[in-house]
């Protein structure tokens, strides 16, 4: 993934009014990046939006599930990175039901929480 999509902990700390939307697979979290880079002190952010995924230990102990779920959710994103109209920082944390779910289904929930934010 480009780094000019990466959100990094320093990115999303500095946000106020966070909105979360609860799905079966993930939560999403989303801020509205500041249209420059100066406006109330935070940190410099390029012109599109920038994601995490997020999968926790308390999600699977297993690394290799961690990553799996971190790859499919980088994946399912990418396509419709170019569809978000704003600019926004996006923190997608995973649930215990994301370890066992087929990449459709990742595809299919990370789809239906960009539309509920939309």
């Amino acid at each position: 993934m480009p780094k000019k999509h990466r959100l990094s902990r320093a990115h999303f700390a500095a946000f106020k009014g966070v909105r979360r939307v609860h799905g079966t697979l993930f939560t999403l979290s989303v801020a509205v990046l500041p249209e420059s880079p100066l406006a109330q002190g935070a940190l410099p952010v390029g012109r599109q939006g920038k994601f995490a995924c997020v999968v926790s230990k308390k999600v699977s102990s297993r690394a290799v599930d961690r990553n799996r779920i971190k790859r499919q959710c980088r994946e399912a994103i990418r396509p419709q990175l170019s569809k978000l109209g704003g600019r926004y920082a996006l923190v997608f944390t995973a649930k215990r039901e994301a370890v066992h779910a087929s990449f459709a289904e990742v595809v299919q929930e990370i789809g239906k929480l960009l539309a509920r934010i939309g």
